[in-house]
């Protein structure tokens, strides 16, 4: 097809679910095919599948969509037979931009599901018990009743088929098609319980834990993907099994090679010291994230040393120097996402309200007074003729002394 016959019917269609496939699997697979590389070797009845069972392609064409959308203009025609300008918007047939991306998203991930799942059940054929010579006779005769037909069976439902329903209303957005290879292995109960929490989820690493953990019997997230309050014990501080536990999955020996020398065991002790009111004064400033608290209680512990941690983050610890520090912790988001940057951006945080090598509050450069700038002394031809006025008795004059004569 060319771009001369892009334009389309924009008459109201009955169908609009329809009317919106047709469009895509012509015209908009036209535009793709001709701009996208990978779908050049594909004939036009081809791209449509192509794009939708391949989530990877998929993403890449709503990109390209997004950074060329003069090339729908002609498409995208609202009521008013003009290009719209917004995902809200209604479209020719009824519908806006942001229905028609949960439609292909919903229908890409069903496609996948299908073929990386299990497939469903045959369908088990119930059929009508068998009469004898005689019973036929007897139902012809009406001396006895036919025995009813069997009630239609419902297809049976797959793996695939249930954990689409399970995901259907929260398939909704773009930022989830390349998450949709991610979303397959997760548990059908786990994906349940859930419900439209799993929209928080938005990188394939925390999908993978959750797929790999599922939920706990109480329902709780795995670990790495709770808040910094599942580090927090009954009494407020900090809860030394759990911080054992984020060390370990956060794999954090890497890059506290010193700590992990005995397990980790005597740092989360130390650790576990720490006084509850600073634990809970930080926990905000550090956005309640349990990856990123974790790494700044073992990168404070790594870099004061045990002395100088129960100092500064201890029962003796001063609070108007934590408060200082929670307060500029604000100011270091964003925080990097690589731990050891993580961990550098930590201590340098830490050393703004406290001395590292004691623990003692960091105290703030000794403020002095601006050095007074030295008067311009006047030029020796001017202090030659403009001389002084006397403040007393008058005394004899004296000739100018020149700034270059030897005494």
């Amino acid at each position: 097809m060319t771009s001369a016959n892009i334009a389309f019917d924009i008459k109201q269609s009955q169908n609009h679910l329809e009317a919106i496939r047709s469009t895509l699997r012509t015209q908009v697979s036209d535009i793709l095919r001709v701009n996208i590389t990978q779908l050049s070797t594909q004939t036009p009845d081809q791209v449509y599948d192509t794009i939708l069972n391949t989530p990877e392609l998929l993403h890449e064409c709503f990109q390209f969509f997004r950074t060329q959308p003069e090339l729908f203009s002609r498409v995208m025609i609202g009521q008013n037979k003009r290009p719209i300008t917004s995902d809200e918007e209604a479209l020719w047939c009824g519908r806006s931009v942001a229905d028609v991306v949960k439609l292909i998203v919903r229908a890409s991930a069903k496609r996948h599901f299908r073929a990386t799942l299990p497939p469903a059940p045959p369908l088990e054929i119930i059929r009508a018990p068998q009469l004898t010579t005689l019973g036929m006779a007897a139902v012809r005769f009406g001396l006895k009743k036919a025995p009813p037909s069997p009630l239609p069976q419902p297809l049976p439902q797959g793996p695939a088929e249930m954990l689409y329903g399970a995901f259907r209303e929260n398939l909704r957005f773009e930022w989830q098609i390349p998450l949709i290879p991610h979303y397959a292995p997760i548990e059908l109960p786990t994906i349940t319980q859930l419900g439209s929490r799993i929209l928080t989820f938005r990188e394939p690493d925390q999908l993978k834990i959750l797929a790999a953990e599922g939920l706990t019997p109480e329902g709780r997230l795995p670990l790495l993907l709770d808040t910094a309050a599942r580090l927090r014990g009954p009494d407020g501080g900090v809860d030394s099994r759990a911080l054992a536990e984020a060390f370990e999955k956060l794999d954090l020996s890497t890059i506290f090679p010193d700590l992990a020398e005995n397990g980790a065991r005597r740092a989360v002790a130390l650790i576990a010291t720490m006084e509850a009111r600073i634990f809970q004064m930080l926990q905000p400033a550090l956005d309640n994230n349990l990856k990123l608290t974790t790494i700044f209680l073992f990168s404070a512990l790594s870099r004061m040393g045990e002395k100088a941690f129960r100092q500064g983050l201890g029962p003796t610890g001063a609070l108007w120097a934590i408060q200082k520090l929670a307060k500029h912790l604000e100011t270091c988001k964003p925080w990097p996402r690589n731990l050891t940057s993580m961990k550098q951006a930590s201590e340098r945080a830490m050393a703004f309200a406290i001395d590292l090598d004691s623990g003692l509050p960091a105290q703030n450069p000794v403020k002095t007074a601006p050095t007074p700038k030295p008067v311009a002394k006047a030029p020796a031809a001017k202090m030659a003729t403009t001389p002084p006025v006397p403040s007393g008795p008058a005394r004899a004059s004296r000739s100018p002394v020149s700034a270059a004569s030897p005494r």
